[in-house]
């Protein structure tokens, strides 16, 4: 398999220097086809390799909990990429046909991914015996007879939708969150017992709409949906995370607190303060400023400042004085065996989350680790201690891996139980937004 991925790395690196431009008219309309399919055949052997890979659980072997999180790790791919990878690999290892269709080519990823939406709905099992149809039509036709085929079938096998079954109902709920720009995104599905509690708790928070109310019957829901979420913060009704009782926290600096602008740490042409400014890079060399600093927010990542302000005229203020140029604390408090919470609060807003490299694991789910145990004379101050993750901090005490971190600087260096560097390389705090934040 090696000296097969080296040959094909070799030719994609010819072809990706050839000089496109001065192909002749025949050699592009030519090589255009063949690269498509191409393209087919790698995602299918890719999506093979994950399926593999995935069952035989290999990701713990470079300290990733998941398939899904080595993906987003080794892979750089959003969440969204990985678990479309590992919904491919799944299916294709259950419809040989398919698979080997698209392993000629001839089945793109996106046909790949209409028989997987019908496999959801109906289950595999289901779609199994309707393998070579599908795999037949998908190699003959385009995506849209594809999707008619699935119709037909979804119509086939489940004609009257599917029987009532409350166990199989409560085991298909999920809830999932995703960004895009500004905006969380929920999708989701509730089996009947747990959608009627949840509708009735929003239908009392909704209330019936005032003459003067000018929102929409989807703006009413989302708002009695915070209120719902609101209510047990304000109460203090939620079990607690990490030591302390969950909050809203946002990490702001006093400039942006009190002046409302979000250059405010900028001087008049627009650059940042000397004292804040990252190390030069590509982008600032080519002429492209720097983004402005901005608040942050739990779960949510940067926010205006407005609702910063907004949020602080009811909130709990607390300090934590960090170097501008490497995220180190300057001023954290006092030594305590067990971490209290204003060291804890220092933690999250200098690591923001898991600190291993590649880990996106956000502060609330983190332990604090002692970079020197307690018991060999280390101190509980935000020096000796480090937000990982349950299953890293797990890897770094029952799995002998080793963490170093540069007192400097703030990187972090991770080496594998055999003395090998980590692949993914270092971990950098977070500093300002023109610096990666907690990668490599």
């Amino acid at each position: 398999m090696s000296e097969l991925l080296a040959t094909l790395r070799g030719a994609l690196t010819e072809l990706a220097g050839r000089d496109v431009p001065a192909l002749a008219d025949e050699e592009v309309r030519s090589a255009l086809p063949e690269l498509l399919a191409a393209v087919n055949q790698v995602g299918a052997v890719t999506a093979a390799i994950v399926g593999s890979f995935d069952v035989r659980d290999l990701s713990d072997l470079d300290a990733c909990k998941t398939a899904r999180t080595w993906l987003i790790a080794f892979g750089r791919l959003s969440q969204g990429a990985a678990s479309g990878w590992l919904k491919r690999g799944r299916l294709l290892r259950q419809l040989p046909r398919l698979a080997a269709a698209a392993g000629q080519g001839l089945v793109s990823i996106e046909q790949v991914e209409l028989v997987g939406a019908l496999a959801d709905r109906v289950g595999v099992e289901a779609v199994v015996p309707f393998d070579a149809i599908l795999a037949e039509l998908a190699a003959t036709a385009g995506p849209a007879e594809v999707a008619h085929g699935c119709r037909r079938l979804l119509a086939h096998l489940d004609p009257d939708g599917a029987d009532p079954d409350p166990a199989g109902a409560f085991e298909r709920r999920e809830l999932t969150l995703s960004r895009s720009g500004s905006m969380t995104y929920l999708r989701g599905r509730l089996d009947p017992e747990g959608a009627a509690a949840f509708q009735t708790a929003l239908d009392a928070l909704m209330r019936p709409p005032g003459s003067d109310d000018l929102r929409t019957p989807g703006q009413r829901r989302a708002d009695a949906l915070v209120e719902l979420a609101r209510l047990p913060l304000t109460e203090g009704a939620l079990p607690s995370v990490g030591g302390e009782r969950p909050h809203l926290g946002v990490l702001v600096t006093p400039t942006m607190l009190y002046s409302g602008a979000g250059d405010a740490d900028r001087g008049p042409t627009g650059a940042v303060a000397p004292c804040c400014r990252p190390d030069p890079d590509a982008l600032v060399q080519a002429g492209v400023p720097s983004l402005p600093d901005l608040p942050w927010m739990n779960w949510v990542d940067e926010v205006p400042p407005e609702l910063a302000q907004r949020i602080a005229c009811d909130a709990q203020v607390w300090r934590a004085v960090l170097d501008p140029a490497t995220g180190l604390p300057l001023e954290v408090g006092r030594a305590h065996r067990v971490v209290p919470h204003w060291i804890r609060r220092a933690l999250h807003a200098r690591d923001r989350g898991c600190r291993w490299p590649g880990c996106q694991a956000p502060a609330a789910w983190t332990d604090a680790h002692h970079l020197l145990p307690w018991w060999l004379g280390g101190r509980t101050d935000a020096d000796n201690l480090l937000l990982l993750c349950r299953y890293h901090h797990h890897k770094v005490h029952e799995g002998q891996w080793k963490l170093k971190v540069d007192p400097t600087t703030g990187e972090v260096h991770v080496t594998q139980p055999d003395g090998r560097p980590y692949e993914l390389g270092i971990s950098r705090p977070y500093s300002t937004p023109n610096r990666h934040p907690r990668a490599a």
